[in-house]
Parts: C-alpha cells; structure tokens; sequence
C-alpha cells in the first residue's frame, strides 16, 4: 500500500497546515485578526498620509476592517465615511460602530458607479480589494475626484494571482481581481497622478492564493 506523506496527512488532520483558498472570506470581523497578520494596514493607511481631524472615504468598506482602523487614525474631530453597496454589510458596521461607541464614521450606501461621498470634502480615499468589482471605473473615479481636496490621496489596493498577469481584464474581473496596469491607465485617463506605486505590496499567497499590489494616486 503507498504510503501517505507527512504533509497530506498533516493538512486532513488540520494540524497546522492551512492550505490556500482563493474564497476564503476574510472581511467578516471573525476574521479580523487573522487578516491583521498579513493586510498591512497601517502600511496601507500610512499612504494616505491622514493627520487628526481629517476626513477619508473607505470605499467598499465591507464590514468595516480598514474603517476601524482609520476611526483611530483621524481622531474624533476627523470623519470617516464608509461607504459600500450592500445595506447588510453597512447594517452590521452600524452595529459594531454602536457596540463600541464610535461616533466618527459616516456610513453611506453607494452604488456601483457612484460613492454619495460630499464634494470637496476629503483628505483620502481609500479603496481595498474592491475596485475589480466596479464595472464603470470613469464615473467611479470622477466622482471620488470630486470628492477630494486638492492634494488629497486616493490609495488603491487590489489582488492578482501571478498566473492571471497577462490575462484580459474581463477574465480577471470574473475572478475577483485585477492587474495594475488597467488601474493605472484608469488613473491616468481621470487626470489623477500616480506618486508611488508597488506591486507586490501584500503577500498572501498562503492565504488567498495570490498578492496585492498598491497605487497612490493624487488629486
């Protein structure tokens, strides 16, 4: 009879060998702390260059990982609008936001092509492992211009896996992810500069099967 290695055996046992799963849902608050281990967040958040009392847009903030996190960052004289296109998630943010008596964060329902997000308003934007899923990138991304202060930052942070680089943007988008430079050339054609750019920046290959690149951009 073969014998069954070491490893395979290990992983059915679940005795601390996790394998790679590309659906892995790792914006639950469950998951928070996991996710602290590899995100980078204050990394990410450091790119938006926030002083106390400014005001930023989390847009696609999910359950609110990042908006947490950035309530910190702009104090209680500052704002953080977190912005998402699905009520239940915002429901749940709302929740945790009372739960620990937050009072600094606006939560706004978008839609896919437009945040609601104040004019002239903000300090930085951020979008996480939510920009593959806009399909209408120019009205997107002109409305966050709008939105922004001169100056202001927008940081975007998206997944690709190193076998889909060169693929087209349609097949990426279906796998939930997308390369730089269609990000970048989005970027450009809404009259935004890029001032620093990386890629990778995230390693989670171990988690998710793949890794984040990083874009700052500039109103």
């Amino acid at each position: 009879m073969r014998a069954i290695p070491l490893l395979a055996l290990l992983a059915l046992a679940g005795l601390g060998v996790r394998a790679q799963d590309p659906w892995k849902n790792i914006y639950t608050e469950k998951a928070w702390t996991e996710r602290d281990q590899w995100q980078r967040a204050d990394a990410i958040m450091a790119k938006l260059n926030l002083q106390a009392g400014d005001k930023v847009a989390d847009v696609g903030c999910h359950e609110g990982y990042m908006t947490m996190k950035l309530t910190h960052v702009v104090g209680d004289l500052g704002r953080v609008y977190a912005v998402d296109v699905q009520q239940s998630k915002l429901d749940k943010l709302n929740a945790l936001l009372k739960d620990n008596g937050i009072t600094n964060v606006t939560t706004v329902r978008g839609d896919y092509d437009n945040p609601h997000l104040p004019a002239n308003s903000l300090d930085g934007a951020l979008i996480i492992d939510t920009y593959h899923e806009m399909d209408r990138h120019d009205e997107m991304l002109g409305h966050i211009k709008a939105a922004l202060k001169g100056g202001g930052r927008l940081v975007i942070c998206e997944p690709i896996a190193a076998s889909r680089r060169g693929t087209s943007r349609e097949g990426q988008a279906r796998r939930h992810e997308i390369g730089m430079g269609y990000v970048l050339a989005d970027l450009q054609k809404a009259g935004f500069k890029v001032i620093f750019r990386q890629d990778p920046y995230v390693e989670r290959e171990k988690i998710k099967g793949d890794k984040m690149w990083l874009i700052v951009a500039v109103k």
